[in-house]
């Protein structure tokens, strides 16, 4: 375990850059408010949702740990940034036209990021294990943790014998959805090329459900909701 992090140049310039970002954002927003132009400042809060929303997914991506809920994010920010400025700058007949469509366009995000969602997982699902063909046992050494929105969240570690060295593997996925513990052994399925690339049966069975759950449950409110108004309200 580390005792404590080197932060670089890059590091600390990047932290500068973020902050006057963030704070010239909220600025902007109050700026705009006295100024009579409120659509503008649903324009900047959304573009809050596109730029942290958009880090989320490249961290995730880079880390082996996307999660295609984080879609929603750069989704909704989109969304806000084109309403603002077709509201701010836009004609009274595209505006009219824009308020009866909204209702479709919000309920037409939720249905792409819950198709997306189970898509992503699916195919995620489906190239790793292509990738990850190796099975070998695994023992649980170690559990780290960490709180996620107040809750106690853990990522085991595993220690397996592969190729005759003896390695330690963690993918880095918080969860409350593996229950193990230190010492219990299990198999997983990791890549011969890359053995750092590896998954668990159960912890990725568990996972891709509530993907799945949540993915479901986005797509089958968007499709209800788009009937209802389609056919049963005039």
């Amino acid at each position: 375990m580390e005792n404590g992090r080197k932060f670089g140049v890059g590091s600390i310039l990047g932290s500068i850059i973020l902050l006057a970002w963030f704070f010239a954002s909220i600025g902007a927003m109050i700026y705009l408010s006295k100024h009579g132009m409120g659509a503008l400042v649903v324009v900047v809060f959304g573009q809050f949702f596109l730029v942290l929303g958009t880090a989320a997914i490249i961290s995730g991506i880079a880390n082996k740990n996307f999660q295609p809920i984080t879609l929603i994010f750069p989704l909704v920010g989109i969304a806000c940034m084109a309403g603002g400025c077709i509201f701010q700058f836009g004609s009274e007949k595209v505006i009219k036209y824009v308020n009866n469509a909204l209702p479709y366009l919000l309920l037409s995000v939720f249905l792409i990021v819950g198709v997306s969602m189970i898509l992503i997982t699916y195919v995620g699902s489906k190239r790793r294990h292509e990738r990850c063909n190796y099975c070998i046992p695994a023992t649980c050494v170690d559990l780290k943790s960490q709180y996620d929105d107040g809750t106690r969240t853990y990522c085991p570690v595993y220690e397996v014998y592969f190729r005759g060295e003896t390695l330690l593997l963690s993918n880095h996925l918080f969860s409350n959805v593996n229950r193990i513990k230190v010492g219990e052994t299990r198999e997983i399925y990791l890549n011969p090329e890359k053995p750092t690339d590896f998954y668990e049966p159960k912890e990725e069975k568990a996972t891709n459900l509530f993907m799945f759950f949540m993915g479901g449950m986005f797509t089958a409110a968007a499709v209800f909701a788009l009937v209802m108004m389609i056919y049963f309200v005039k």
